[in-house]
């Protein structure tokens, strides 16, 4: 089986996030006026304002790996959806898109520190340098080492990656890499696109997912489509063990139930019909209600949902925290959502290990859910907001 690496596109609006993936995986450039971005947004209003709104997948593939791009939201109305992708995706890498006109701003640092929260490796890509400005180019390039300083960033250097040096960054980059890869492209004219692209094909598998030979398969979904003729079908990835064509499995928890369904076909990442997806693989399921009186709306498949053999799901979990920023303080019945691999839902705290919690604060805290029980295991990461990015944190227990 082949590796399947998967890199997030994070940064601010307008810096050529998509443009960059759509050059990257059709090989046709840019005229400049978002006609590559055009191969690849998923919805008429994107196309219409140039501003992705949702998370989409594209894949390249060669005679070793997959490289799977997932393509997040730059407009901080958008947030939600990008911390959603960055730790409901399983991301290997992070691809950090600066456009060289409009340089740091917006949502770039937030996505960078919830990324470098989560332990996702990043680069960099500096888009359009065929329009840069050396005094503001010289400007994002301090930026950029100002930020990696950061301990919090692990005080890494910045080093800008040439045809001098390729090789010797494709072969020492990896998660305890002591510097940060910086690529300036242009998707006009291609300048640095084969850099870019040598330096995409070289990555190694990072995260490891689960265990292929659980006798317990787990499939997250990421999203859901109805198709006519075809039926429901739903895409994400396979956490655990081996799921194949005619197997009768669970899929939910609607409201804490679950609902018997047949897997009539599968399709991997290229739409190909396969006969199973392993651990790590991503794909699509058409699937099939077994018992006709437990029918499945369309609307009520969410992400977080989940197609298993074993299922549960918990109201209640314990889980080490860690307060990156906040106004004033935090204390039982605080209520921000939390986003725990696909899952996204609020939670109120109602116990802690200390009365309050303020910025750089750690504490173990309980939470429950709002509305409806979830799929969360021991382990998972979580990070939890209240309008902007306020913590981390790793589930201990669930109850």
């Amino acid at each position: 089986m082949k590796d399947e690496i998967r890199i997030a596109s994070i940064g601010n609006v307008d810096s050529a996030k998509s443009t960059t993936i759509s050059v990257l995986s059709t090989n046709i450039l840019d005229n400049g006026r978002g006609k590559a971005r055009t191969c690849i947004l998923k919805h008429p209003h994107e196309e219409l304002t140039g501003r992705t709104s949702s998370i989409s997948h594209h894949y390249i593939e060669n005679s070793e790996k997959i490289f799977g791009f997932i393509d997040l939201a730059g407009h901080e109305k958008y947030l939600k959806t990008t911390m959603s992708g960055l730790n409901g995706h399983y991301i290997d890498y992070g691809m950090v898109t600066i456009g060289v006109d409009r340089g740091i701003i917006g949502m770039a640092k937030e996505h960078m520190a919830i990324a470098l929260s989560l332990k996702i490796p990043l680069f960099i890509v500096i888009t359009k340098i065929d329009i840069a400005i050396q005094d503001k180019l010289d400007n994002i390039k301090t930026s950029i080492n100002n930020i990696f300083k950061h301990p919090i960033a692990g005080k890494k250097k910045t080093i800008i990656v040439s045809d001098s040096n390729i090789e010797e960054v494709c072969n020492n980059f990896d998660k305890d890499c002591p510097y940060v890869p910086v690529f300036e492209i242009s998707n006009v004219t291609g300048l640095g696109i084969d850099i870019l692209k040598k330096f995409v094909f070289s990555l190694k598998k990072y995260k490891t997912i689960g265990n292929e030979h659980s006798d317990n398969p787990i499939f997250r979904i990421d999203d859901r489509y109805k198709i006519k003729g075809i039926g429901l079908v739903v895409s994400g990835i396979v956490q655990e063990g081996i799921i194949r064509l005619n197997d009768k499995l669970l899929i939910g928890p609607f409201n804490g139930k679950f609902k018997e369904v047949l897997i009539r076909s599968i399709h991997d990442n290229f739409k190909r019909n396969v006969d199973y997806l392993t651990t790590g693989q991503g794909g699509c399921f058409n699937i099939k209600v077994i018992n006709k009186k437990e029918n499945i709306e369309f609307r009520s498949i969410k992400q977080g949902h989940i197609i298993t053999k074993k299922p549960k799901c918990f109201e209640m979990f314990d889980a080490k925290i860690t307060i990156l920023h906040h106004p004033t303080t935090i204390r039982t019945h605080y209520e921000p959502v939390i986003h725990c691999g696909s899952v996204r839902q609020s939670a109120k705290i109602c116990k802690m290990d200390k009365e309050l919690a303020r910025t750089g604060d750690s504490a173990i805290v309980t939470f429950k859910f709002c509305f409806r029980p979830e799929f969360i295991e021991n382990n998972m990461d979580i990070v939890f907001r209240d309008g902007r990015t306020k913590g981390i944190g790793k589930v201990l227990k669930t109850h």
